[in-house]
């Protein structure tokens, strides 16, 4: 059982870390053989950062993280998006506008399209974009590497886009990895907590901590994280978390206690809310 939420009345949760979900440190390393580059994907529990826009001048890279199921997110653009005027050197670090023309070059990919996000909806879940390892590669291209979640077959997958040729390059899957939630999926899957059976004791928590507030998605003294969770030899009710996609969702209230959700765990694969133990 991964990372446990401790309930407000047991000791201080533990200090809330937040590290970068990059192909790096999860361990992808490439090869290039031949002209063309192989990916081995292996996968740890990290939280995924923010977009942000960074100059282009730096020497490594920041990834760059968001959900494809915004509104108006580079994988729904009604019109091309263009590639960048100029394209960075091989180490420079990650621009927004980079990262917007690669998650739409990598959404017109017939992998992408096959794919399935959290919601249902077509196209794979995106979950982070980062640099690819320069040294691995010996034609000085600019290359990204964009992470994203596939609902339809449970698989990691990691797109290798060539922005000086405006190509995807490869694509691989991995079973049974999980990076950490989005904000999307962190979203939904709180929204399926409290709308399970499971949710009126956590209900209850929260009106006694709040002098009576009724918990809903919206309440705004909440405040949201959550890692993925992969079920171990000592955990019981959740068997097939770690080959599904599943998350405890943590719920810290005005900064404060947490509510006690560490013995529930949401599956975003069936879309179900498991007790374990």
């Amino acid at each position: 059982m991964t990372e446990s939420q401790i309930s407000p009345a047991a000791d201080p949760p533990p200090p809330r870390r937040r590290r970068w979900l990059t192909p790096r440190t999860l361990g992808i390393a490439s090869a290039v053989s031949a002209g063309a580059a192989a990916v081995a994907l292996v996968f740890a529990t990290q939280v995924a950062v923010q977009a942000t826009s960074t100059p282009p001048d730096a020497t490594s890279s920041t990834p760059i993280a968001a959900d494809s199921t915004d509104d108006d997110a580079p994988e729904k653009a009604e019109s091309p998006i263009e590639p960048p005027a100029q394209v960075a050197a091989v180490n420079d670090k990650l621009t927004a506008s980079e990262v917007e023309y690669v998650r739409y070059l990598g959404a017109q990919h017939p992998d992408f399209a096959a794919g399935r996000d959290v919601f249902g909806g077509e196209g794979m879940q995106f979950l982070s974009t980062d640099v690819a390892e320069p040294s691995a590669y010996s034609d000085g291209h600019r290359r990204l590497i964009s992470l994203y979640y596939d609902y339809a077959t449970d698989e990691t997958v990691s797109m290798v886009v060539n922005v000086t040729t405006q190509t995807v390059e490869s694509v691989h899957r991995a079973q049974g990895a999980q990076p950490a939630p989005t904000d999307a999926e962190t979203a939904h899957a709180w929204q399926l907590l409290l709308e399970s059976d499971l949710a009126e004791p956590i209900a209850a928590e929260f009106a006694g901590l709040t002098g009576g507030s009724a918990l809903t998605t919206q309440s705004a003294e909440i405040e949201l994280t959550a890692h993925s969770f992969s079920a171990d030899a000592g955990t019981f009710g959740a068997d097939q978390c770690g080959i599904q996609r599943c998350v405890q969702v943590l719920a810290q209230v005005d900064g404060g206690a947490f509510l006690t959700t560490s013995t529930i765990v949401v599956n975003l694969s069936t879309q179900t809310v498991l007790p374990i133990s």
